[in-house]
Order: structure tokens, then C-alpha cells, then sequence
């Protein structure tokens, strides 16, 4: 579901935007949550957007380039 859902990645802080095919956004979300990724503290998915949040810019570092090697 991530890989066929997934669109694009920006970050800004420890703020991660993931943009989806329309209509994915809520199935990527509930697959990056059940990765149990730990740089993770919680996910808002809406329609072909989710917005993630980390426990810190560092964080954010780390969960973009585990889902690039997911990718």
C-alpha cells in the first residue's frame, strides 16, 4: 500500500508532508503506523495528504530516509 500510494515526501522541521494518489492518503497513513516506526508520534491523513509528526527535526531526518529505502 505505500509504495503503490505514495506520490511525493517534504519536510519542514519535525514535520513530514506526505502527498498520496487521491484517495490513498488514509491507507498509507495506517501503513506507516504499522511499521511502529519510533521516530513517529502520530499521523493525520486526509484525502491525498498526511501530515507527520516526529519527535524532533533529527527524527524527521531518519523516518525520510527510511521511507526512501522503502521506496
Amino acid at each position: 500500500v505505500l509504495k503503490e500510494g505514495f506520490v511525493s515526501m517534504l519536510s519542514s522541521g519535525n514535520l513530514i508532508v506526505l502527498r498520496t494518489v487521491v484517495g490513498m492518503a488514509m491507507a498509507v497513513a495506517a501503513a506507516v503506523d504499522a511499521l511502529e516506526l519510533g521516530e513517529v508520534i502520530g499521523c493525520i491523513a486526509g484525502d491525498d495528504t498526511i501530515m507527520c509528526a516526529t519527535k524532533g527535526n533529527e527524527e524527521a531526518v531518519i523516518l525520510i530516509d527510511k521511507i526512501k529505502e522503502i521506496m
